[in-house]
């Protein structure tokens, strides 16, 4: 399937088979803005972002999980982030530019069933050359291997295809 090549109603239709929306917003974000329905959401994403997504999910055949606050679940802030997010409240309080991937709806944070996620970055790793967009992949957090995926679409030319950094 060439995921580039559908129009965007039909990769918000196909992304909405395997996903919920709130999976991909905040509480707060999902609680003011559900009247105007899932395409407002997912239109305030980065489209590369999106076709990764659609790309990833149906390449891996395999249930990815994002947020799970609305089955009572401890993640909230795995998409897009905004000023509801403790994270972006913090991170305002001590007067810290962020430009965080998140904040810019370029980036998700999820697991994918089957895999851990060590796993998953070097799965994408083999196929960088199919993957619809270039994306950056969180390795290390304070020299820790990380146990989710943190994907963004925040391409720097410099970078391969498939880059992973430490934080």
């Amino acid at each position: 399937m060439k995921i580039k090549s559908l129009t965007t109603k039909e990769l918000y239709d196909k992304l909405l088979v395997y996903f919920d929306i709130r999976e991909l917003v905040s509480p707060g974000v999902y609680k003011k803005y559900k009247h105007l329905g899932n395409y407002f959401f997912l239109s305030r994403f980065d489209i590369r972002l999106l076709q990764n997504l659609l790309w990833i999910r149906e390449t891996v055949d395999a249930k990815i999980t994002v947020n799970t606050w609305m089955w009572g679940g401890r993640f909230d802030e795995r998409g897009i982030r905004d000023t509801s997010s403790p994270m972006v409240q913090k991170r305002a309080r001590n007067n810290d530019a962020w430009l965080s991937g998140h904040v810019l709806a370029m980036a998700l944070d999820y697991d994918v069933e089957g895999q851990t996620a060590e796993e998953h970055r070097a799965w994408l790793d083999e196929r960088f050359i199919l993957i619809p967009n270039p994306i950056r992949l969180e390795r290390k957090l304070n020299g820790v291997q990380i146990s989710w995926v943190h994907q963004d679409v925040c391409d720097d030319p410099r970078n391969p295809r498939v880059y992973q950094f430490d934080i």
